[in-house]
C-alpha cells in the first residue's frame, strides 16, 4: 500500500533525473561554481523577479535555516518565532548550537501573528541587554500544521518585523506546495520582494535533494547577510564539492523548456500535483467521518483519530502521529499524512478504502 509518511520518500522526478542522467559525466568545477549551479540561480531570479537576489544551494533544509539565522543575526540575537514552528520541535537545537536563541511565542498551527511576536519582543527587550536581543522573524509556508499563509497575513507580519528593524525569513520546504495551493493569494513574487531571505525546497518537491537560499541584497541585513554565506557555508560543512547535482536539478525544475502546455513549470507542476492529491485524500476522509485538525489546499493533511485507528494508519499508511491537545477532550491524537508529486489517485482512494473500514 502506498505511504503517506512525507514528501520525500521517493526519487526524483522525470525531469530531474533524466536531467541527472543526461549530465552525468560532464566535468565540471566544484563548489558550485558550475555553469549549471549559474544558470540555475540566474532562471530563479528571473522566476522570482528579483534580478539581483543572491542565490545559492545547500543540501538541506537544516543546513538553510542554520545559514539563514546565522547570517541575518548578530551573535548576541535570535529569532522570533512560533512556539511549534520547525526549528523549535524538529532540529535538535541546531539554531541554539550556532549560538542563536530562539524567542517562541504563543502562536498556535504555527502562524506568527504581529501580536504574538509583540509581546515576545516586549517580553526580552524589557531587560535591554540582560536578554538576547530579536533580530529577525522565522515563518515556515506552509507552516508545520499545514497552513497556507494568506497576503494579508504575509504582509501583516513583514511590516510589524520591518517595523522593528527586523529581517524576515521564509523557510521555504514546502514552499512549492503553499504558492500552488487552491485559492492561495500569496505569489512567490510578492514574498520575494518583502521577505530579506527564503528558501525554494527541493528535498520535499520532486528533487533528490537540496534547497536553493534566496537572499535579498535591498536591506542592510540581506546585504551583510550575502557577505557572510560564503564562510558560513563552509564553516557548516553545507557546501558541497559536487554542489552541481543541485544546479541541475534547479536547472531542470525551473527551465522554461520543460513547462508544460499550459507553461507551468516543474517546479510548481510538482506541487501542484501533491497538492491535488491531498485534497482528495483530505475530502475522502472527512466522508468518512474523521475530524480534520483544519482545512487545507496543501499537501500535509492533520486529522484527530483515536489510538487504535492511528496505530492503523501508521502500520499501513505510514501517517505519523502527534501528540497534540484534543479540543474535544477524548484523548485523541493527530494523524499526519503528506503527499507527494508521485501520488496517483488510485493511492488516494486505496487509503480512503482503507480508512472507511477504521471508521465504520
Amino acid at each position: 500500500m502506498h505511504q503517506f509518511r512525507n514528501d520525500y520518500s521517493e526519487g526524483a522526478a522525470p525531469e530531474i533525473l533524466d536531467a541527472l542522467v543526461r549530465t552525468n559525466g560532464e566535468q565540471t568545477v566544484g563548489y558550485g561554481g558550475d555553469p549549471h549551479c549559474a544558470r540555475a540561480a540566474g532562471l530563479i531570479r528571473a522566476e522570482i523577479g528579483q534580478g539581483d537576489a543572491d542565490v545559492r544551494f545547500v543540501p538541506g533544509g537544516t543546513a538553510a535555516n542554520i545559514l539563514a539565522v546565522s547570517a541575518l543575526t548578530e551573535e548576541f540575537e535570535g529569532p522570533i518565532l512560533a512556539a511549534d514552528a520547525h526549528p523549535t520541535i524538529h532540529e535538535t537545537g541546531a539554531i541554539e548550537g550556532c549560538g542563536r536563541r530562539l524567542l517562541a511565542t504563543d502562536d498556535p498551527l504555527g502562524l506568527l501573528t504581529p501580536d504574538a511576536a509583540e509581546r515576545a519582543w516586549a517580553t526580552v527587550t524589557a531587560n535591554g541587554s540582560h536578554s538576547t536581543r530579536p533580530g529577525m522573524v522565522y515563518i515556515s509556508d506552509t507552516t508545520e500544521l499545514g497552513h497556507v499563509w494568506t497576503r494579508g497575513e504575509f504582509d501583516a507580519i513583514c511590516d510589524w518585523a520591518h517595523g522593528h528593524g527586523l529581517a524576515v525569513y521564509v523557510d521555504g520546504a514546502r514552499i512549492a506546495s503553499a504558492m500552488t495551493a487552491d485559492g492561495a493569494d500569496l505569489d512567490i513574487r510578492h514574498l520575494a520582494e518583502r521577505a530579506d531571505a527564503f528558501t525554494l525546497g527541493g528535498t520535499k518537491n520532486g528533487m533528490l535533494f537540496g534547497e536553493a537560499l534566496v537572499v535579498s541584497p535591498r536591506t542592510e541585513r540581506g546585504r551583510r547577510a550575502i557577505d557572510r554565506l560564503p564562510y558560513l557555508t563552509k564553516r557548516a560543512g553545507a557546501l558541497m564539492a559536487k554542489g552541481r547535482l543541485m544546479g541541475v536539478m534547479y536547472e531542470a525544475a525551473f527551465d522554461p523548456a520543460n513547462a508544460d502546455g499550459c507553461g507551468t513549470l516543474p517546479y510548481w507542476r510538482y506541487a501542484a500535483r501533491a497538492n491535488a492529491a491531498s485534497v482528495r485524500l483530505a475530502r475522502g476522509l472527512a466522508a468518512a467521518g474523521f475530524e480534520p485538525l483544519l482545512q487545507t489546499a496543501g499537501n500535509q493533511q492533520f486529522f484527530w483519530v483515536d489510538a487504535e485507528q492511528g496505530a492503523h494508519l501508521a502500520e499501513h499508511l505510514g501517517a505519523e502521529l502527534m501528540e497534540a491537545r484534543d479540543p474535544a477532550g477524548a484523548g485523541r491524537v493527530l494523524a499526519r499524512l503528506v503527499t507527494s508529486w508521485a501520488a496517483t489517485d488510485a493511492n488516494v482512494d486505496e487509503a480512503i478504502a482503507f480508512a472507511r473500514t477504521l471508521a465504520s
